[in-house]
């Protein structure tokens, strides 16, 4: 039986792919069939994310979830909380994203892979 601790190490485990650009990782933490949506509105498939992620769109210097809660259902998780990403610009300077999520976690053929990701940025 699949625990909230056991999805919270798929979330490390995705968050630390980010940062450090792996991408093998990424394919397989990531739904063939992602819908990742960002906190501005643009909408990335599991391809586009990770081509993002490689080619320096989303270059990610840090992620912190200093709130995070968990609920599984039998094949299914949803994770909610609040998330701090520090991005690194193309002038070599960074940018903070400051907000809350939602995703989705399914467990398919014997394997949790993130289906979904929402995001809403948090008004300074």
């Amino acid at each position: 039986m699949t625990t909230p601790h056991d999805i919270r190490a798929l979330e490390d485990r995705r968050y630390k792919a980010m940062v450090s650009a792996d991408r093998a990782a990424l394919e397989e933490l990531l739904a063939d069939d992602l819908i990742y949506t960002h906190s501005n509105a643009v909408i990335d498939t599991k391809q586009s994310y990770i081509d993002g992620i490689l080619g320096g769109r989303w270059a990610y210097a840090a992620a912190e979830r200093p709130v995070e809660d968990i609920d599984v259902f039998g094949d299914c998780a949803r994770v909610t909380g609040h998330v701090r990403l520090t991005l690194k610009n193309p002038d070599g300077t960074t940018r903070g994203v400051n907000g809350r999520f939602l995703n989705l976690w399914l467990k398919r053929n014997g394997k949790w892979q993130l289906a979904a990701w929402q995001s809403t940025p948090i008004p300074a």
